[in-house]
């Protein structure tokens, strides 16, 4: 979703919604000063949170490696323990 400062400032109730209920982000244009995006909350803490993992070459690499054999089907489930 793109929308303009000035019509995002008077529907912000209606953007604000939508931006939760669609879990996309709203880009906000400004005609002077740099433009925004606008994220839930549970969007930005898992951008963090992949940031946080990715961070450290060693994890990204185990992660990259996980991925791929998911991707070739070499993935099997797992039970998790309820204590």
């Amino acid at each position: 979703m793109i929308t303009t400062y000035s019509d995002f400032r008077q529907k912000l109730k209606k953007y604000l919604d939508e931006v939760f209920k669609s879990n996309s982000p709203l880009f906000v244009t400004r005609t002077k000063g740099e433009n925004i995006v606008v994220l839930s909350e549970s969007d930005y803490e898992s951008i963090m949170e992949s940031f946080y993992l990715l961070k450290s070459p060693k994890n990204a690499e185990r992660l990259q490696r996980g991925i791929e054999q998911y991707q070739q089907g070499k993935a099997q489930p797992k039970n998790l323990i309820e204590e």
